[in-house]
């Protein structure tokens, strides 16, 4: 019932909040196994705990005599009641009213204040058809076992306790698993600058705990989890290593070592987000949006893990060589608990080669194609497969319709002016390609230069998106631009998803709407402030 909280079993496990008890608990199970542990691991000794706790306070409290709460039964202010549903606590009834639900019948509801600084809260009583007037019954099996518990709510359960271990100082996770941090055992200065040498001679990396456990000397007479996991630790807490291991995998990269695009987000890719207003977006641009899918739009429709995904690469990700870490492409590559930065293997799902690849979770792209690109002549616009690879952490990419033509399609222009304009040219294309994304370059040097020095960037977006739909209104007779093809072009200057410039489609009085998703320019309107 909606109007106060009758309490189940259910509502215990689901709100479940880690306690005082349940740390120290957790604490001395880490101590008695001497080894590091995933949440999941002391989940379910962690119910078996709670379980064995609340059936002796339940003894405890019976043979004291102590009422049970019972939803059927009446209570007065001041009586003392035990909650078998939650834990066993007890409260004392503070005040009682009469219920209004008409759809029960008559019932009262009472206000109770428990034990400790908790807020009061409100029960069912003298309500006759309830399913708590059955006492749940605390016991070793059934649907009360710890590990059918465990399967209806280990994963709330989970998430508490990592919660609540992450706000904890003297205790450290590593890879998703968690030791007592004063535990841990200790390495000193030279056993990191053996470290170093040996990814330095790797290239920088990426290299696992255990091949770099060969060359440094451990303490002796310590069990081999215990040791990985304390040199993990304190390899992460020297700013020259960097853990690129995907979830449950520990792999370590000298930084120094790393692509400086892996560290720092290239200009190019750089959003700042913009302020507009997403009531004025119509349907069929909400449409357009999702099907876009840019890792930067604010909303997004639920997107189920999809085997592959085919997209079309916008200019500025085509620009530096890489993908978006997109909605539809976030499942197929590698995550992490808590590193931004993970190493994986793309494989050329033509030659069969492979090659690194990076995901930089914090700026949501995935490094490393910029060569691919290139040998396959893909343009921007031109359409790529992703798929995961066969063995866990590779993702296949390969290019749509392998085949070198020339075709006429939108090119960047660099005017004397050193603005960015758009013009038709043929230009040689290797693969297929979206017509409303393509966009060809000639002369990649030139734009770069003109894009770095030119204040044309620092432009309002208003402006950016007048200048880019002027641009691309003369490259046809209609002199129609499609929604579609605004956002490509307008990320030639400046990075943005498709809402805010969808808005201002919508909201100028000089953009006028023909039907479907184009747009014509009207020159009166505009004032060229």
């Amino acid at each position: 019932m909606d109007q106060f909280a009758a309490i189940s079993l259910e509502h215990y496990w689901m709100e479940f909040e880690v306690s005082e008890s349940d740390l120290e608990f957790i604490y001395n199970l880490l101590l008695d196994r001497e080894v590091p542990l995933t949440s999941v691991g002391m989940v379910v000794p962690l119910i078996k705990f709670r379980l064995e706790e609340a059936e002796k306070e339940a003894k405890k409290k019976v043979d004291s005599a102590l009422e049970l709460y019972l939803p059927s039964e009446k209570y007065t202010i001041g009586q003392k009641v035990q909650f078998t549903a939650i834990g066993s606590q007890v409260g004392e009834v503070v005040a009682v009213r009469e219920g209004d639900n008409p759809t029960i019948g008559e019932f009262d509801v009472i206000t109770v204040k428990f034990e400790g600084d908790g807020k009061p809260r409100e029960f069912a009583a003298q309500l006759a058809d309830h399913k708590l007037n059955r006492l749940p019954e605390i016991s070793s099996g059934g649907a009360n076992s710890p590990e059918e518990i465990f399967n209806r709510y280990g994963s709330e359960i989970e998430k508490r306790v990592d919660t609540e271990l992450g706000a904890a100082d003297d205790i450290v996770r590593i890879a998703g698993k968690w030791f007592p941090k004063p535990l841990l055992a200790e390495f000193h200065e030279g056993h990191l600058n053996l470290a170093e040498a040996v990814l330095d001679v790797a290239g920088g990396g990426p290299t696992s705990s255990k091949e770099l456990m060969d060359h440094v000397e451990m303490p002796k007479n310590l069990d081999p989890l215990l040791a990985e996991f304390s040199l993990d630790y304190a390899l992460q807490e020297d700013e020259r290593f960097d853990e690129v291991g995907p979830a449950g995998e520990v792999l370590w990269h000298l930084k120094r070592l790393e692509p400086p695009e892996v560290l720092y987000a290239p200009p190019r890719l750089e959003y700042d987000p913009q302020l507009y207003d997403r009531s004025v977006l119509t349907e069929p641009l909400l449409e357009l949006e999702d099907q876009l899918d840019d890792e930067h739009s604010e909303h997004h429709a639920p997107r189920e893990k999809l085997d592959e995904v085919t997209i079309s690469i916008l200019f500025p990700h085509w620009r530096v060589g890489a993908l978006p870490l997109s909605s539809n492409l976030q499942s197929l590559f590698p995550t992490a608990y808590k590193a931004p930065r993970i190493r994986f293997i793309l494989i050329d799902g033509h030659s069969g080669e492979s090659f690194p690849g990076w995901v930089v979770r914090e700026h949501k792209y995935v490094y490393g194609l910029d060569d691919w690109y290139r040998k396959y002549e893909v343009p921007a616009g031109g359409l790529v497969r992703i798929k995961k690879g066969d063995r866990p952490g590779e993702v296949v990419i390969e290019a749509i319709d392998r085949r070198r033509r020339n075709d006429w399609i939108r090119t960047i222009s660099v005017g004397k002016d050193g603005r960015i304009g758009f013009t038709m040219l043929k230009h040689p294309v290797g693969t297929a390609y979206d017509d409303r994304m393509v966009v060809g370059l000639i002369d990649p040097t030139g734009l770069d230069e003109s894009w770095l020095r030119n204040s044309q960037r620092e432009m309002t977006l208003d402006r950016i998106v007048a200048h880019v739909f002027r641009e691309l209104a003369k490259l046809n007779p209609q002199s129609a631009v499609h929604a579609q093809s605004l956002y490509s072009g307008v990320n030639v200057i400046r990075r943005s998803p498709p809402g805010p410039i969808f808005a201002e489609l919508v909201t100028r009085a000089y953009f006028m709407h023909v039907g479907d998703l184009y747009w014509r320019y009207d020159e009166s309107v505009w004032s060229d402030r």
